[in-house]
């Protein structure tokens, strides 16, 4: 007798082993799907234990009792291969079924899963920061710590299921699309395609240094943008906090060589003043980031013209908030032009628009 046990998230694939044992009697446990008997015309449920000596049995479910009784009686298991990740299709099978039949599901946009989104990827970084402090360690007894240390790597566990939730939900939501729909396969293959261009050594067996690989990532990372004109600030989600912002800004510009003491002193120090009600350094603090990062794309313009060499020329060369004075620039990321004006009059703009959204 042989048992032939399927993976239950993938109950018709055989395993390539259990070919040559199809051809005597073959019986399948009962939570098999009936469709595994439409391709094995001869198969028949396992109701008692067969008496014949050369026959099958296909299940996914070693511990059912007939099942287990051949197993101790010593009788030969060949299984179907386990690769990580399947579980996933059953994330995706309740998606889908919650996007058709669920009545709050079906009324979700991307833009209506946006706060969910941030919200599931800060409860992340808060597990995150849970299992990697140190400090968690150092309190009490051994055993207490060891369950801290549990309960941080479960929840840590729980808010990454979270996120997986929000990724799938929004893969689900643009098979909906009536333009250009796609699934979860789609999201998948397009990020296992990316990291493989980016990481060329591992298709050719090739060992690299951590500075080689970073270099050949954005050595890609730039082929894939068409630099052509464009800037070394360009995707970067200006949206993220400030902070964070400020820090990919920086990350970028010491790529493409950015002297560090061209930074101004306000992009450097964020400053927050408990006696202020009416100070917002998160916006402030972002309004500075975001104009520096103007007068750099400014700098790469002039940089490009040819009319400078250096980037402390090309710094020089234009203004403080970002343009050379009195001149549009048609920055690479597709924003509208921008012509330099005084703050003042920036800030009285400013106050307009918020007063015309309060009436």
């Amino acid at each position: 007798m042989t048992v032939i046990r399927v993976n239950p998230a993938l109950p018709t694939l055989l395993p390539v082993e259990a070919l040559p044992h199809l051809g005597g009697p073959v019986y399948y446990t009962e939570e098999l799907p009936v469709r595994l008997a439409w391709h094995l015309p001869g198969a028949v449920p396992l109701l008692t234990m067969p008496d014949q000596r050369d026959v099958v049995v296909i299940t996914s479910n070693v511990e059912q009792p007939d099942v287990a009784a051949m197993l101790r009686a010593g009788h030969e298991l060949v299984s179907a291969p386990a690769p990580a990740g399947l579980a996933v299709l059953d994330t995706v099978t309740l998606i889908d079924r919650l996007r058709t039949e669920g009545p709050w599901e079906s009324r979700q946009t991307h833009a209506s899963l946006v706060r969910f989104l941030v919200e599931e990827t800060y409860e992340l970084v808060d597990a995150v920061s849970a299992v990697d402090d140190p400090a968690a360690d150092s309190n009490g007894t051994v055993a207490a710590a060891a369950s801290r240390a549990q309960a941080a790597r479960a929840e840590l566990r729980s808010e990454l299921g979270d996120l997986l939730l929000q990724v799938v939900f929004h893969a689900r939501i643009a098979q909906d699309d009536a333009t250009a729909p796609f699934g979860i396969d789609d999201v998948a293959r397009t990020l296992t395609e990316k990291i493989r261009r980016r990481t060329p050594h591992l298709g050719g067996g090739v060992t690299v240094d951590i500075d080689t690989q970073a270099r050949n990532w954005e050595l890609q990372k730039a082929a894939e943008r068409g630099d052509d004109g464009a800037s070394c600030l360009d995707g970067i989600a200006a949206a993220q906090p400030a902070l964070a912002l400020a820090q990919k800004v920086f990350e970028r510009l010491r790529g493409a060589g950015f002297p560090a003491d061209l930074i101004p002193g306000e992009v450097r120090t964020v400053t927050v003043d408990p006696t202020d009600e009416h100070a917002y350094p998160e916006v402030s603090y972002r309004t500075v980031v975001l104009r520096f990062m103007d007068r750099v794309r400014a700098a790469e313009v002039l940089l490009r013209s040819g009319k400078v060499e250096s980037w402390p020329a090309a710094w020089a060369g234009v203004a403080g908030d970002g343009v050379p004075a009195g001149e549009p620039v048609d920055v690479s990321d597709g924003a509208e032009d921008r012509v330099a004006v005084p703050d003042d009059a920036e800030d009285d703009s400013r106050s307009k628009k918020k007063s015309s959204k309060k009436k």
